[in-house]
């Protein structure tokens, strides 16, 4: 699908009707711990993806949808606290690399013992470095977002397919 603001055939719009249908995108476990932006207006009409902090930055939300899903999901992940000396880190969907306060380590709570964790941008502004990255080397970005939309896929196939033991 064709975007007004880029020419990436790979483009994911779509939109949320209400807050109602953006809490449901969540798993019940995680509506529990949501916080929306304050002055978020409906129908919200999203490209790519959404995302968003929670004011303390302790959780980051993720909302995706792929043209295959009947709604989009959303995921609720808990910042890890970055050590004591800044380091560098390469995040495992842009490859983009930065500080341990711009690369870090997100986890997913799947049951109250184990959880999934994710080495990506604490801001998950992934696509915006990959349109960065791209332009600034000439290269055309609709490999790089079609692999980063099919890693987000497969985030969310893991906790669709999360069976405790």
């Amino acid at each position: 699908m064709l975007s007004q603001s880029n020419n990436f055939r790979k483009e994911n719009v779509f939109s949320i009707a209400s807050e109602k249908e953006l809490i449901g995108a969540f798993r019940p476990k995680d509506q529990k711990k949501l916080i929306l932006p304050e002055k978020l207006r409906f129908p919200l009409n999203v490209q790519s993806y959404f995302t968003w902090k929670e004011p303390s930055g302790v959780y980051t939300y993720l909302v995706f949808k792929v043209p295959g899903w009947d709604l989009p999901r959303g995921v609720v992940f808990k910042r890890t606290p970055p050590g004591r000396e800044p380091t560098g880190g390469l995040c495992s969907w842009c490859h983009a690399y930065g500080t341990s306060e711009e690369i870090g380590l997100l986890s997913v709570m799947m049951s109250s013992q184990v959880s999934y964790s994710y080495m990506i941008c604490q801001d998950l502004r992934c696509i915006e470095k990959i349109e960065e990255a791209c332009m600034l080397s000439g290269k055309d970005p609709e490999k790089y977002i079609a692999d980063l939309y099919y890693r987000m896929e497969k985030l969310f196939e893991n906790i669709s397919n999360y069976r405790p033991e």
